[in-house]
């Protein structure tokens, strides 16, 4: 209970509260029933709020996340006093997409788009954007159309999401088109580009040393054994067609590493998930240090958290070498 203005409002109601109490016994003279309400009151408004407040709330939260919330308010105060500028809504869109509010960061690129229709950096993070909302390895079709718009002009975020795409498909020699232009137009010392010459060599050999499905992967990263259940008063709830998405996070945040889409009769279900699940070249499991897994059953179909939606997720889980055992069980409501 660090917040001084929160302890000053609060000590200021329990006085006044006290004042029309007390008032009234002042007159009466009845020293006992006096005595006992200013002990009783401030300690019953206590005992209230810490075993049935939020203690926790009065503090801030002052973590990445919490200052994050704090630059989307101010960011998006500012896009509503300039709606006609596309940089207050992009940074807006960028600092969406940081918290994975997916639907809410493609409203601001959407409109940040309209605004600058020609700009290559928004249709890449607009295309990004609707990857990462369909919860799918493979990019939708819109997706698809602005990154190659973007591509064209030279973008580099672009370039790279279009070569792995190619290269999911098997579509090689698109892949190396991608790759190569990608290459080139990289710094000489970007620390991408072993990455992106690995998948080059990959794709030229038309895929001869993958070992996955997406990409050219060390098959002696971890691997992740996980059983997705859902709690049986929850379960009663589903006709068996709604969609649960099983992504596997940083503990610090950020985009899913990998996701699995499952429907809800499938459940319960054993999975394996290792770096050949990455949906992103590079950002599988061995590139955490520790990870969280959250299973969620979408009413909407759309990966994006909906009131309403059922959600389970482990606790913070250390990522070793070796094979990494969780269970994650589906008993929120959201």
């Amino acid at each position: 209970m660090s917040n001084p203005v929160f302890l000053l409002s609060a000590a200021g109601a329990v006085l006044l509260a006290l004042a029309f109490v007390v008032v009234p016994l002042l007159r009466g003279r009845n020293q006992a029933v006096l005595l006992a309400t200013i002990l009783f009151v401030p300690a019953a408004t206590l005992a209230i709020y810490f075993f049935v407040g939020t203690p926790n709330g009065i503090d801030p939260d002052t973590g990445e996340t919490g200052q994050i919330r704090s630059a989307v308010t101010d960011l998006a105060e500012r896009a509503m006093r300039e709606p006609d500028n596309a940089e207050h809504w992009a940074r807006l869109g960028l600092a969406y997409k940081s918290l994975e509010e997916f639907g809410s960061a493609e409203h601001a690129f959407r409109r940040a788009l309209y605004i600058d229709p020609e700009a290559g950096f928004l249709k890449a993070e607009l295309g990004e954007t609707l990857l990462y909302a369909s919860g799918e390895r493979q990019l939708p079709d819109e997706a698809r159309r602005l990154l190659s718009e973007a591509a064209d002009g030279g973008n580099q975020k672009a370039l790279w999401l279009l070569g792995l795409d190619a290269f999911q498909r098997d579509a090689f020699p698109t892949a190396v088109e991608r790759f190569e232009r990608l290459l080139a137009v990289l710094p000489p010392d970007s620390n991408v580009r072993d990455t992106v010459e690995q998948y080059l060599a990959t794709a030229r050999a038309g895929g001869s040393r993958q070992t996955t499905n997406s990409g050219p992967q060390e098959t002696s990263g971890p691997t992740l054994s996980l059983s997705v259940g859902i709690a049986e008063s929850l379960a009663t709830r589903l006709e068996g067609g709604e969609t649960v998405f099983v992504a596997v996070r940083r503990a610090a945040g950020g985009p899913p590493l990998a996701v699995r889409r499952l429907r809800a009769n499938q459940l319960p279900v054993e999975l394996t998930i290792d770096d050949g699940d990455a949906m992103m070249a590079g950002s599988g499991l061995s590139s955490a240090d520790s990870i969280v897994v959250v299973a969620r059953v979408s009413f909407s179909g759309d990966a994006t958290p909906q009131s309403g939606d059922f959600e389970g997720r482990t606790d913070i889980l250390p990522v070793n070498a070796t094979n990494m055992n969780a269970e994650v069980t589906i008993d929120q409501v959201l």
